[in-house]
């Protein structure tokens, strides 16, 4: 059940996955139908150089571009385009409120990184897409041509819908919000009061919301705070610990045990109609009052993509199949949260699934690994959303859980949950492994 501000791996992932014949497989695809040998290379037939476009840079644009180059070389060029520079890794923002992280700590310059590899980037913000000339746009003026694209430019985070949204709650969805968010606790522990923390209506990251909450409980009490800033989590789900995936395991459970010891008041099944300065309006005209508050907004597609005639959805999210390619434009892949995820089953409030690192990753493989068999006339692979196995490590300040599934989706098989100090270690961990890889170019 990989949430929004969550680790996309665990240790216990490299050590059953790296070992699984799905990843052997995957290994000797790599090595025997994706790559050239340079001996062998005179005897095959030479193919047209292809310009293959990635737009976005970070957990599935990123991937997809150092994955990409890896299998194809300097046989095909590879571009990076992004409004940005710079990869952040969203799991640790739960700390950064808190003075735990700064900048500096969770983010790194991508441009080094692509000009050792040999892929060009180029920093500009994408305003549409010509699907039928296969054409980017950049507000800048720029046009580039491709040959395929893979569009991970992530999601454009609503907070217009709610009346008082963005005015008067915090976020921890980006660097920015989450500085704002970080002058906001200071404020609020120099005269505490009530706290809500939920997520409204349509959104789907709901692991984040929890990981906050319980960072933000374990913060209370370490500032002995606890009479004075009572907690109370409001949210869309039908139960506590649904994460937009209909549950995972015995975590209502255990989410229910927690909530009962912490003293933390729930509100479920509930929506948010409008977000004061002092308070949280609920559906049913109930006001919680509110020192400090951060709700989770729901997700919407980019700008870019909702203004691309036929490319997404509604709500601006690109329809795929297995493969990753949109159905009406096969040269069109989509990796990360800018792909559509049905809910697995229907709520009373509208839940979205959470679309996350991990998945997110995986789903950027997936679709470089396809352009290639494409490229080289080699059967695609296929994996959709439900079938890929679910590692995450959820925080809450001093312990956590770290959660493991042989599906995103239900039904599963194997599913467990592991709670323990051991999960707040694992994840400051692997947050340290993980920065470090990628900073050297490793995916």
């Amino acid at each position: 059940m990989p949430v929004c501000n969550e680790v996309p791996y665990t240790p216990l992932r490299w050590c059953s996955y790296m070992h699984s014949p799905k990843y052997r497989l995957l290994k000797n695809m790599d090595k025997n139908d994706f790559t050239i040998n340079s001996d062998v290379h005179s005897t095959l037939p030479k193919m047209e150089k292809k310009h293959i476009v990635i737009v976005g840079t970070n957990f599935a644009g990123y991937t997809a571009a150092i994955e990409l180059k890896e299998l194809v070389g300097d046989n095909h060029r590879v571009t990076v385009v992004a409004n940005t520079h710079q990869f952040l890794f969203f799991p640790s923002l739960i700390w950064f409120p808190f003075g735990l992280r700064d900048e500096k700590d969770i983010t790194f310059d991508v441009r080094p990184i692509y000009t050792r590899h040999h892929i060009n980037f180029i920093e500009a913000q994408v305003t549409h897409f010509d699907l039928d000339k296969n054409q980017i746009f950049t507000k800048d003026g720029q046009t580039i041509g491709y040959d395929y694209v893979i569009i991970a430019t992530g999601p454009k985070v609503d907070t217009e819908y709610i009346p008082g949204l963005k005015e008067n709650s915090y976020s921890i969805v980006g660097l920015p919000p989450a500085m704002r968010t970080r002058e906001g606790w200071n404020k609020f522990l120099a005269d505490p009061g009530p706290v809500v923390i939920g997520s409204a209506p349509g959104a789907g990251c709901f692991g984040a919301a929890y990981e906050f909450l319980f960072n933000v409980r374990y913060q209370i009490a370490k500032h002995h705070l606890k009479k004075q800033a009572p907690l109370t989590y409001v949210t869309a789900e039908p139960f506590l610990a649904h994460f937009g995936i209909n549950g995972f395991g015995n975590a209502q459970k255990m989410c229910e045990w927690m909530f009962n010891m912490y003293h933390i008041n729930a509100h479920l099944n509930t929506a948010i109609t409008e977000v004061r300065p002092d308070g949280v309006v609920l559906d049913n005209g109930d006001v919680l009052p509110s020192k400090f508050t951060m709700i989770m907004p729901r997700f919407l597609g980019v700008d870019a993509v909702r203004n691309t005639p036929n490319l997404a959805n509604a709500n601006g999210f690109i329809e795929v199949d297995d493969s990753y390619a949109h159905p009406k434009y096969p040269n069109v892949y989509a990796a990360g949260v800018a792909v559509d995820v049905k809910p697995p089953a229907p709520t009373e409030i509208p839940c979205a699934v959470p679309k996350t690192g991990w998945p997110s990753e995986q789903m950027a493989k997936t679709a470089v690994k396809n352009i290639v068999a494409d490229i080289k006339g080699l059967p695609k692979i296929h994996q959709s959303f439900g079938d890929m196995a679910a590692y995450c490590i959820m925080d809450t300040g001093n312990m956590g859980m770290m959660i493991v599934g042989d599906h995103m989706l239900s039904p599963r098989e194997h599913q467990f949950i592991i709670p323990g100090p051991e999960a707040h270690w694992a994840k400051i961990a692997f947050e340290k492994y993980f920065l470090y890889s990628r900073r050297h170019g490793h995916v």
